[in-house]
């Protein structure tokens, strides 16, 4: 097989080498080639410059039907001094009788006849060239017509003047000696005897007429402005024979045969190349035949049929190309059938609304967050008055003491008009549960209504929770998102489902590349959801590969590495567990060899040069999976790299420092306690002490015992409270030293800025609850407001206060800058009202006066133009002063 590169083509090598060959040899038979050949044939001319040779023929152009019998004698007379090879007239002279042609012809002239002109005696025929495309610049030496063979004039004065044979074989007249190549002269001037031997000896002469009105330019390879007549045309065909040089064409089995070596170099080219260099090969290939065409006609004189052997060649590779188009479509739709389905399945599902029960799922994920007690989802289709139900928990339509459902109705037209939930005053579900509140609120997208959320939810959680409503708020808006894609999707589903638009926009089948691109989003998705996770981490997270080099580096580490200065890029994990763990760089080394060996994660205590806090470093082998063993993909080892996590424990130190601190106090106020026991007890026992001092100092001794007793009642709650490290979210902090902790966190970063921080340190001891993860970034985002504001050389005040109001000790944090201040309604809108804000500060704010909310406290402020901004965070707490005094 030609065509069979190892097992790959079976038989599709010879299908494809028959069906170029058939369509090629049909193109030909057709004149499909014509042109092209015509046009190599010219090309090949003009780039076959040859030294032009001596001219063997002498052109004579005379006017036959004007010219006496005489002159004609004389002209051979005249030429016949010369010694001329032969002469030759390309037509018979009007004025001369058979008589006179008949002494022409015995003086050794050949006369050549035009087809009207011919007779049985004389068989010498000057017929016109050829024109046509297919023959064009073809010479046939001798034509049969109607069983008569007729020799041509060029044919006949050449066998003349060299006494041979006539030629048999038709051949390509050689035009490459180019334009004015053989000598013209008139026939007055043979007349006159202007002549020369050199002119005329030797060579034959040719008679004939110039271009006139009847005489037209004929088509040949020279240039257009030649103006080649039929004179000078046979002139070139008499000199072509007499050089011995006429141009061949191959014949049938030679043109088989090229075709046959064109397809053994393309087969070589598919077996050593394939088809990704299809292109330039076929350009190459096409190069390469036109000037082996040039090459032939240079030196063999054989006009190649380049033009066939050109097609040939690109049709042969357009069939390779396409059938490995067509073979690796073939693959990657049995790929895409075989596995679109299990990748859509395993990445994400393929869409929200053609999931199993999509919205029984929204309305247990409303239930779970919100915990309601009950709750329906209401639809508005399109510009429709009237709501349908779209899923229910624990009821259904039927339970709506509204039964009009009218949108333009009370409660859903106040509920549109507020743009928010609405609490119901009025029973909304049938039969509430006692004690419970009901509200609804609309669902909008892009400023249309999509429907309403109705539900039931226990009256203490709505009242405990400032944050519900917002939170409310916020899954309306979603909702309302989806129940628009709903819409959209159940369109589409009904578009999808028409067989006649299918049939308009001709989608008969699903397109494997349609599934091809959607598994690429899934995989983008998917890529871009892991790096998503992988940068939004808390924890400060480097990645490197078995080689020592960076992966990947999460947002957390980068701030860390830019304050801190490393160049962790240049840097091995070796490198950087001995940095930060300040261990020589031998025994970081050590440490990896045994994670290698063991595949166990290590822990080590962090310091990040010029980074304040306290942090551990983690490191820990990355193993490949075990189905990876046996993969081409598999690593040289067993382990793909090395994951480094800078875990942020500052504040797990500080809450240390606090327990000891409150421990240190409890401690304290039982030693003095004791001592005054003791002192009480040793003043008793002396023997000049009257007994009524006794007695007092016994009930002394007494009285600080039971003292001793309540302190440690009331401290052993604290200290419980202190000892739950698990309950973050909710953990006694010491109010004095968070002030002490932002003072030292932000004094060198507003040195920077030319502002100073002072803190007033309270004489009380007091605590607050609070989430120790969070409360920092409370307190940085009022700094960051203030610092924002202050003034070049402005100072930034904290102050705490200890209140008691209603049973509660609140504990406020005064904040005070000299600033620029802003108009109030605009602080406030910012903090607490609805708008967007613009700011990354003042977002910040906002969050952190929802947190301040979730503890039971108040964040609020006050400012003016010119006098700066002031903030007081209200927190509820308790003094340890106070849970320790003595209330007797």
């Amino acid at each position: 097989m030609l065509l069979a590169p190892l097992n790959r083509w079976r038989l599709a090598g010879p299908w494809i080498a028959l069906i170029s060959l058939v369509a090629i040899w049909l193109a030909s038979a057709l004149g499909v080639f014509q042109l092209p050949d015509a046009w190599m044939y010219w090309q090949f001319h003009r780039l076959n410059p040859v030294d032009k040779p001596t001219p063997q023929v002498l052109l004579v152009e005379a006017d036959f039907e004007q010219r006496q019998y005489a002159e004609w004698f004389g002209l051979v007379e005249r030429l016949e001094q010369f010694e001329p090879a032969s002469i030759g007239l390309l037509r018979e002279p009007a004025e001369l009788s058979e008589t006179q042609l008949a002494r022409l012809r015995e003086a050794g002239v050949v006369i050549g006849q035009t087809a009207a002109q011919a007779s049985d005696e004389n068989l010498v025929l000057t017929l016109p060239p050829s024109q046509a495309l297919d023959s064009l610049g073809v010479h046939r030496p001798q034509v049969v017509d109607d069983g008569e063979r007729y020799i041509t004039t060029e044919a006949a004065v050449v066998s003349r003047a060299e006494n041979t044979t006539v030629a048999e074989n038709a051949f390509l007249v050689d035009f490459r000696p180019g334009e004015n190549y053989l000598p013209v002269i008139q026939i007055d001037r043979v007349l006159r005897g202007d002549l020369t031997r050199d002119l005329v000896g030797g060579r034959v002469v040719l008679v004939g007429r110039s271009i006139d009105p009847t005489n037209p330019p004929l088509i040949t390879p020279l240039p257009e402005e030649a103006n080649v007549s039929r004179l000078v045309y046979a002139g070139y065909t008499v000199d072509t024979l007499l050089r011995d040089q006429p141009l061949r064409t191959t014949s049938w089995w030679q043109n088989l045969l090229l075709s046959f070596a064109v397809l053994a170099a393309a087969a070589l080219l598919y077996f050593r190349l394939g088809v990704r260099r299809s292109l330039g090969i076929a350009i190459g290939g096409a190069t390469t035949l036109f000037v082996a065409g040039w090459l032939c006609l240079h030196f063999l004189g054989i006009v190649l049929p380049v033009a066939e052997l050109i097609a040939l060649h690109l049709l042969l590779w357009y069939l390779l190309s396409r059938r490995e188009q067509r073979l690796e479509s073939a693959t990657v739709q049995k790929l895409l059938r075989a596995s679109s389905s299990r990748l859509h399945d395993r990445l994400l599902p393929s869409d929200f609304n053609a999931s199993q029960d999509p919205w029984g799922q929204i309305v247990l994920l409303t239930t779970q967050i919100l915990n309601l007690d009950r709750a329906i989802l209401l639809e508005r289709h399109g510009s429709a008055k009237h709501l349908r139900e779209v899923k229910a928990y624990r009821c259904s339509i039927d339970d709506i003491d509204e039964r009009r459902r009218d949108v333009e109705r009370p409660p859903y037209s106040t509920a549109l008009e507020e743009g928010g939930p609405v609490v119901l005053s009025k029973t909304f579900l049938k039969n509430p549960v006692p004690g419970s509140r009901q509200f609804i609120v609309s669902l909008e997208f892009n400023g249309q209504l999509q429907g309403f959320l109705c539900g039931e939810v226990a009256g203490e959680t709505l009242e405990h929770n400032p944050l519900y409503l917002p939170l409310l708020r916020d899954f309306s808006n979603q909702i309302g998102e989806l129940l628009h894609q709903r819409q959209l999707w159940q369109a589409r589903q009904r578009s999808e489902a028409s067989h006649w638009k299918r049939l308009m926009r001709l989608d008969s089948v699903e397109s494997e590349y349609n599934s091809l691109s959607e598994v690429s989003q899934l995989f983008e998705r998917r890529l871009a959801l892991l790096e998503n996770v992988f940068n939004s981490l808390h924890t400060s997270t480097i990645l490197y590969d078995l080689f020592g080099q960076v992966m990947q580096v999460n947002r957390k580490m980068e701030e860390l590495i830019r304050r801190s200065g490393l160049s962790v890029f240049t840097m091995t994990a070796a490198d950087l567990i001995s940095t930060l763990g300040g261990m020589s760089l031998s025994v970081a080394r050590e440490h990896l060899q045994h994670m290698v060996l063991t595949d166990e994660s290590l822990t080590f205590a962090a310091n990040l040069p010029g980074v304040q806090g306290a942090f551990s470093l983690n490191v820990r082998p990355l193993k490949g999976a075990e189905d990876q063993a046996s993969s081409q993909a598999a690593t040289p080892f067993r382990i793909h790299g090395f994951l480094l996590e800078l875990v942020d424990i500052t504040h797990l130190v500080r809450l240390e420092r606090w327990k000891d601190e409150l421990g240190n106090k409890i401690n304290a106020e039982l030693r003095n306690q004791l001592e005054a026991a003791l002192l009480a007890a040793e003043l008793g026992r002396m023997e000049d002490v009257a007994a009524a001092d006794k007695a007092a100092f016994g009930e002394l001794v007494e009285r600080k015992l039971q003292q001793m007793s309540r302190t440690l009642t009331r401290s052993q709650g604290i200290i419980n409270a202190v000892q739950d490290i698990s309950r973050l979210s909710d953990f006694p902090v010491n109010v004095t030293a968070l002030a002490e902790d932002l003072a030292w966190r932000w004094k060198p970063r507003l040195v920077s800025r030319e502002l100073a921080f002072e803190l007033d340190r309270p004489p009380f001891n007091a605590f607050v609850r609070v989430d120790v993860t969070q409360i920092e970034n409370a307190l940085d985002a009022v700094v960051v407001v203030l610092a924002d504001d202050a003034s070049p050389g402005g100072v930034i005040r904290l102050s705490l206060e200890e209140r008691h109001a209603d049973d509660t000790f609140w504990t406020t944090f005064i904040f005070e800058n000299t600033g620029y201040g802003m108009p109030e309604e605009r602080l406030q809108a910012a903090m607490k009202g609805s708008v967007r804000v613009t700011t990354p500060a003042m977002h910040r704010l906002r969050q952190a006066v929802k947190q301040v909310t979730l503890w039971g406290g108040e964040l609020n402020a006050t400012t003016a133009i010119g006098q700066g901004i002031r903030f007081e965070i209200r927190l509820p707490g308790f003094s340890l002063d106070d849970e320790l005094a003595n209330d007797q």
